[in-house]
This record gives C-alpha cells, structure tokens and sequence, in this order.
C-alpha cells in the first residue's frame, strides 16, 4: 500500500502515462505534435477562465471538478505527464510552459522550481476561480429574489 504514496513509484507513473501517449502519437513529426500540445497546454487555463466568467453556472462547477481533479493528478504524480510527453516528443530546447514565469521572477529553471512555481500558480488560479464563482452565485441569488 505505502508503494502508492513512494515519488519513485509515482514519477515512474507520470512516465508510464506519457510513453503511453507517446506509442500513439510517435511518428515523423513530433516536432509539430509537440508544438501544437505545448499550444494548447499554455493557453488552456486562459480558456478556462473564460468559461469561469462567462458559461452557465452548471458548466462552471463541471470544469471545476475535473480542473480539481487535474491539479491532484499533478500533485500524485509529481509533475505533469503532458510536459514529460512534450519533452519525449522534442526533447530539443525544452521549454516548459512554467519557464517564462521562472524568467521573469528570477528563479533557477529546475524541475524543483518549475513544481514549486507551478503549486503557486494553480493555487493562485483556484483562489481566483473561487472568488469569481462565488460573486457568480451571489449575482444569481441576489436576481431571484
């Protein structure tokens, strides 16, 4: 059982998954496959936020659950299986899609920091949901009576 909970166990998971997706997408352009997933994995959370202020409320609390889910998948796992599989796919001038914020405030570009940043990040972006759904909810309530 104390396997399950070992980081050696759950980064060799984080691997397993990205290999996983590698075997399927593996072919001549993995450059391009890696770019376009790279595309997506910056810009979602700027889409979500999105359906945050403007879906209806139901939609909301569906992306909230499965953005939940996803940070606990991150934290599990120690790490994000998307940027392992974005490394296996061009391992080139990696770049990962916390590496600008590091920059910017002046941290060492390591996987400690780019974990840790990333922590502060997602938290930094719950609290946000949280505020926004919460005056949401607080606008609905308020128009029904």
């Amino acid at each position: 059982m104390y396997r399950y909970f070992e980081d050696s166990y759950r980064i060799s998971c984080r691997k397993e998954i990205a290999n996983y997706f590698y075997q399927i997408i593996n072919g001549n352009h993995n450059h391009i496959w890696a770019f376009v997933i790279k595309a997506n994995h910056f810009t979602f959370p700027s889409y979500i936020m999105l359906i945050y202020l403007w879906c209806p409320l139901w939609l909301c609390l569906i992306v909230l659950v499965l953005s939940l889910c996803t940070w606990t998948v991150f934290i599990y796992l120690k790490g994000c299986f998307i940027s392992s599989l974005e490394y296996k796919l061009d391992s080139d001038k990696f770049i990962n899609i916390v590496d600008p914020c590091l920059v910017i405030c002046g941290y060492p570009v390591t996987d400690i920091s780019r974990y840790t940043v990333t922590q502060y990040i997602a938290t930094l972006h719950f609290v946000i949901v949280f505020v926004i759904l919460y005056f949401r909810f607080k606008m609905t309530t308020n128009t029904e009576d």
